[in-house]
């Protein structure tokens, strides 16, 4: 890739930081000229501030160096909350599920899960978070009450999906509050 379109990219992510050349050479150790010269594209980074300047701006060096994100690790992630819930709400159904009063509360448990995670796709993150602590609140209460269904494979099935759900709740909120 051309310098100058590297120049570019920096200059870019410096400003979408909000923060000045100066900030920068601050922060970096090096004096206002060195960023200067990065950006106007007389010299460039080498890979130790490359990697430096990515985690200032919490961003991978490759993002940095192409400006490209790869939101393929980024689709995997968040789907591998609800897979999981899944398969093992279906394998509890087909091992564990034998009365019809079973059946039916994890059928609706699979049914609540599809539409999480339809609905969290599209949402904004305060009705992510939200849906999210609402089915780990139906999950644990699964798990931990009794009255719902005596069965202990059920109760443990709940709250192993109640634990995905933590898991799921967290990196939701830790991806977002690293993001902004």
């Amino acid at each position: 890739m051309a310098a100058l379109t590297i120049s570019k990219l920096l200059k870019q992510q410096r400003q979408k930081n909000g923060l000045t050349q100066a900030d920068l050479a601050n922060k970096l150790s090096i004096s206002r000229s060195a960023v200067s010269n990065w950006e106007t594209g007389r010299n460039l980074p080498d890979l130790i501030m490359i990697d430096e300047l990515a985690t200032i701006y919490d961003i991978t060096t490759d993002e940095l160096i192409n400006g490209k994100k790869n939101n393929q690790y980024q689709h995997t992630n968040k789907l591998i909350y609800p897979i999981l819930s899944l398969i093992i709400l279906i394998t509890s159904r087909l091992i564990v599920a034998s009365s019809p009063q079973s059946l039916l509360i994890i059928d609706c448990l699979i049914l609540l899960i599809i539409g999480t995670s339809i609905l969290t796709k599209f949402s904004n993150l305060k009705l992510k978070i939200s849906v999210i602590i609402l089915n780990l609140i139906v999950f644990f209460c699964c798990a931990f009450e009794s009255r719902i269904l005596n069965d202990f494979s059920f109760q443990t099935t709940a709250l192993i999906v109640s634990t995905i759900l933590m898991c799921q709740l967290l990196n939701t909120y830790h991806n977002q509050k690293y993001k902004e």
